[in-house]
C-alpha cells in the first residue's frame, strides 16, 4: 500500500491497473483513467465550495473512496449535489469532446457518457445509490432510506447479471457486463462491511 498525505492507493488498485494495461488494446486505459480523475475531480471541488472537508481518499480495486471530515459535515442537500458533481463533469466532458466532430471526439464521448450513466445508477457504492440515499433521507427518514438503497442495489445487481448473461449468451461471449456486475456485487458488500461514508 503507497500513502501520501490523505491520499492512499491499495496494492488491489494497482494490480487491476496492470491487469487492464494488459488488456488495453486500444490504448484507451490513459484517456479512461484521465476521465475518472476529472469525475473525482468534481466531487472534491464540490465538497470543498459546500464547505465540507476530505478526511481522505482511497484508491482501491472497487474504485475512489472519498471520507468527509466528521469536523465539517454536509447535510443531505450538499451531500446530494457533491454525489451529482462527479457525473456532471463527465456529461460536460463529454458535450465537449463531441463537438470535435472527430472518431476520437465521439469515442471520449461515448467514454464519459458510460462513466456518467453508470455512476448514476442507484446501486450503494456509485453515485446514484448516494443520491437515492439523500433523497430518501429528505423525505422519509436514515434508516428508511438506507434500506430502500440497499433493495435497489440489489435489483441493479440483479439486472446486471441478467443482461451480462444475455450478452454472454447472445454477444459472442462477452463477459464485461458480467464482470462489472461481479465488481458491482463485491464492492457493495465490502463496503457494507467498512460502512465507509463514500462519494
Amino acid at each position: 500500500m503507497l500513502q501520501w498525505k490523505r491520499l492512499e492507493i491499495s496494492g488491489s488498485f494497482l494490480l487491476l491497473l496492470a491487469v487492464l494495461y494488459y488488456l488495453d488494446e486500444d490504448g484507451l486505459l490513459l484517456w479512461g483513467l484521465g476521465f475518472c480523475t476529472m469525475h473525482e475531480l468534481g466531487h472534491l471541488i464540490a465538497v470543498y465550495i459546500l464547505g465540507g472537508q476530505i478526511s481522505y481518499i482511497r484508491l482501491s480495486c472497487v474504485g475512489a473512496e472519498i471520507r468527509l471530515s466528521s469536523r465539517k459535515p454536509l447535510g443531505h442537500v450538499q451531500e446530494l449535489l457533491a454525489a451529482l458533481a462527479g457525473p456532471a463533469v463527465n456529461l460536460m466532458l463529454a458535450y465537449a469532446v463531441a463537438r470535435l466532430q472527430s472518431p476520437w471526439g465521439y469515442c471520449a464521448a461515448g467514454m464519459n457518457l458510460a462513466l456518467a450513466w453508470f455512476n448514476l445508477l442507484p446501486a450503494a457504492q456509485l453515485d446514484g445509490g448516494r443520491i437515492a440515499l439523500h433523497i430518501f433521507a429528505l423525505l422519509t427518514g436514515e434508516r428508511t432510506a438506507a434500506q430502500v438503497v440497499r433493495i435497489l442495489s440489489g435489483i441493479v445487481c440483479l439486472v446486471l447479471v441478467l443482461a451480462g448473461g444475455t450478452l454472454w449468451v447472445y454477444g459472442r461471449k462477452n463477459v464485461t457486463l458480467l464482470l462489472t456486475a461481479g465488481w458491482l456485487l463485491f464492492s457493495i458488500c465490502t463496503s457494507e462491511s467498512k460502512k465507509l461514508n463514500r462519494i
